[in-house]
Formats: structure tokens, C-alpha cells, sequence
């Protein structure tokens, strides 16, 4: 059986196949663009090019993220959260909290032996406590996004970011840069800034090991550096959680079609 779960989000739309619901297949994404169900198709489409499929040969379709309802062809939706949790757990087994940040949001999620959230908080206030404020900061500071991590690794004094609000963080950063300081240190302080924001999340639904990152912050040495010393515990890291939540789409599709493949055999008998 092959299942494909497309994670629809407001600034990448991401996909994976999955084979009989352990085995991980291609995994693709594009800029959503404003048109998540013209980016969902595109998105299959790569799927099942790089897996010399045919369309008709994906048994089953599960949508997450805040697009999910826009994409017609889907025969399941689920919730990012959800989908996450499921994600995570099916990359790291032992997961048993996850930590999602995304491109709007940062959610700490308490989560079951088998990925079933037990408890889940998110941030309410602003997007300076998710990805998309990192986005701001590489460019205030002019540094490639995918360098961030590699800059901050230099400070040794980190200039915190006080502000919740993204609007009047990115103006404190303005204000560092005028006054001299260091961009590594900036850098740093964005960093500690976010998981320490993070912890507060974290803390409210119980931190209990092993810690799962997931999203975005994957790709983001420094992001990780900062979490681990803030939480006091070794996180787990793989490029593949960056699809955790169309991992955790498609090994839901799994799931749902062997049960609608058992209903009808068990009705028959």
C-alpha cells in the first residue's frame, strides 16, 4: 500500500509517499505561494514522478496543515498537530514530547507511546515566538537564512530579545545593530530568545524525555544549541522531522485504509 500525506502550510507545502505504512518514500516541497491547492498538486505530482508511480497507484490521501480543507483529491484531513505528533514518534519511537515550530506557530505537544496527543499548548501572542520571525531576522542582519546557525555559533555574549511582539523584537534588533553589537551575539540572542518561549510551552504540558524538534528549526544548529541549554536535555534532530507532519499524514492514511480494507472483508465473512 502507498500513502501520501501533504502537509499544506502558509509558507511551504511539503509531501511524502509511504510504503505500507513503515517504509519512507520521497519527500518533496514547494512555496505554497497563496494557492495550497495548486502547490498540493504539484507537490503529488513530484511524489510520484521520483517514485515511477502513476496518480492511480497512491491508495490513499491525507492532508494536514492550515490548507488541508483546500485540496480536493484528499480522502482524509487531519490536524497539523495531529499529524505532527504521529510524525515524530514514527522518526523517533521514543518520543514522548514534540516540539513544532512553524512558520506562524510554535506548539509543545505531549504525546502517547503510539504518537496519540495526550496534551498540547501553542503560542497565543505573536509570530516572534516561531520560524517566520527568523525569516525577519536574516534580513535586518543580511545573512543567508540557511546561515543563521552558523554565525550565531560565535557569541559568547547573547544579546536576549525581549519583546513577544515580532514588531518590537525586530525593532530592539534594529536598535542592536546601531549600537554596535555583534551580530553573532543578535543571532545568538534570537536563539535563546525563541526557546526560551519555547520552554515556557514546553513546561506547561510536561517535558518528559525524549524530546522530538520537528519543523523548520530542524535544518537550524543554533536554534538546537539554544534549546538543548535551555531545557537542560538532548533533543532529537533529523532532517526528516522537517516533514514530520506528512510523515504523520500518510502513516494516518495508512492506518485508516487498513481499517476500511477490514470493515468490508469482515462484513462479508
Amino acid at each position: 500500500m502507498i500513502t501520501a500525506g501533504l502537509d499544506i502550510g502558509s509558507g511551504l507545502t511539503k509531501g511524502v509517499l509511504v510504503e505500507d505504512g513503515v517504509r519512507l518514500l520521497p519527500a518533496r516541497s514547494v512555496p505554497t505561494r497563496g494557492n495550497p491547492a495548486e502547490a498540493g498538486r504539484q507537490v503529488l505530482g513530484l511524489l510520484v514522478e521520483e517514485a515511477n508511480l502513476l496518480p492511480g497507484e497512491v491508495d490513499y490521501l491525507c492532508t494536514t496543515g492550515f490548507g488541508r480543507y483546500t485540496f480536493p483529491d484528499r480522502d482524509l484531513q487531519v490536524s497539523d498537530i495531529t499529524a505532527s505528533a504521529r510524525g515524530a514518534v514514527f522518526l523517533f519511537p521514543g518520543s514522548r514530547h514534540v516540539l513544532d515550530v512553524g512558520s506562524q506557530s510554535t506548539r509543545a505537544i505531549s504525546v502517547s507511546e503510539t504518537g496519540r496527543v495526550l496534551r498540547f499548548k501553542m503560542n497565543e501572542r505573536c509570530a516572534a515566538g516561531a520560524g517566520r520571525f527568523l525569516e525577519r531576522c536574516a534580513k535586518y542582519l543580511q545573512v543567508p537564512l540557511e546561515s543563521l546557525g552558523e554565525r550565531a555559533a560565535a557569541a559568547e555574549h547573547p544579546k536576549l530579545i525581549s519583546s513577544v511582539c515580532a514588531v518590537l523584537a525586530e525593532t530592539e534588533i534594529i536598535n542592536h545593530i546601531a549600537d554596535g553589537v555583534p551580530v553573532s551575539e543578535i543571532l545568538m540572542g534570537v536563539f535563546v530568545s525563541l526557546a526560551q518561549r519555547a520552554h515556557t510551552l514546553m513546561r506547561y504540558v510536561g517535558i518528559t524525555p525524549e524530546v522530538t524538534l520537528v519543523g523548520g528549526l530542524v535544518h537550524n544548529s543554533g536554534a538546537v544549541t539554544a534549546l538543548e541549554r535551555t531545557i537542560g536535555l538532548r533533543v532529537n534532530v533529523s532532517g526528516d522531522a522537517h516533514y514530520a507532519a506528512a510523515i504523520g499524514a500518510a502513516v494516518l492514511a495508512h492506518r485508516r485504509l487498513v481499517k476500511t480494507s477490514i470493515a468490508p472483508a469482515a462484513a462479508e465473512a
